[in-house]
C-alpha cells in the first residue's frame, strides 16, 4: 500500500512538471496558412517572402543582435491580389505596421525595437493574396 501511494505521488509530480514545461515552451504565435508558390528567405534580422497564393497567418522570429542598439522595422509590401496586414510584436503587444490592398505598394519604417530583443513579424491574409513582403530590422545600427 505504501509503494502505491509513493508511485502515485511521483507520477503526479512528474505530470505537473511535464505540463509546466509544455506550457512554457509554447510559441507566442503560430503559423497557420495555405500557400502556393511560397518562397521564403530569412536571416536573423530580415525576411523576404514571395507568394503566388497565400491565405492565413505566417509568423517569423527576428532578433536585433546587438544588445546596446535600438532601431525600427523597415518594411515593404507589394500586393497584386487580396489584402495583407503586417503586424509586429517586440514588447508583448501585437501592433499593426501596415495594410495593403490589391495594386498597392507600401514602403515605410515603423515600430520600435530594442537591441537583443526578439521581434515577431506576423503576416496575415484573410483572403487569397499574391505579392511580396520584405522586412528588416533597422540595419543602420549593426
Amino acid at each position: 500500500m505504501v509503494k502505491f501511494k509513493f508511485i502515485k505521488k511521483l507520477l503526479s509530480i512528474t505530470m505537473i512538471f511535464a505540463s509546466l514545461f509544455l506550457l512554457c515552451s509554447c510559441a507566442r504565435y503560430t503559423s497557420s496558412y495555405k500557400a502556393l508558390g511560397l518562397v521564403k528567405n530569412q536571416t536573423s534580422h530580415s525576411i523576404d517572402v514571395r507568394f503566388r497564393s497565400l491565405q492565413g497567418q505566417l509568423v517569423y522570429k527576428l532578433k536585433k543582435s546587438k544588445a546596446q542598439t535600438e532601431g525600427n522595422v523597415s518594411y515593404s509590401l507589394q500586393v497584386d491580389e487580396g489584402e495583407i496586414v503586417l503586424y509586429y510584436d517586440a514588447n508583448g503587444v501585437k501592433e499593426e505596421l501596415a495594410r495593403a490592398k490589391p495594386g498597392e505598394t507600401v514602403e515605410d519604417v515603423g515600430g520600435y525595437v530594442e537591441g537583443g530583443h526578439t521581434v515577431y513579424i506576423i503576416i496575415e491574409a484573410t483572403e487569397k493574396a499574391r505579392g511580396r513582403i520584405c522586412v528588416e530590422l533597422d540595419h543602420e545600427y549593426y
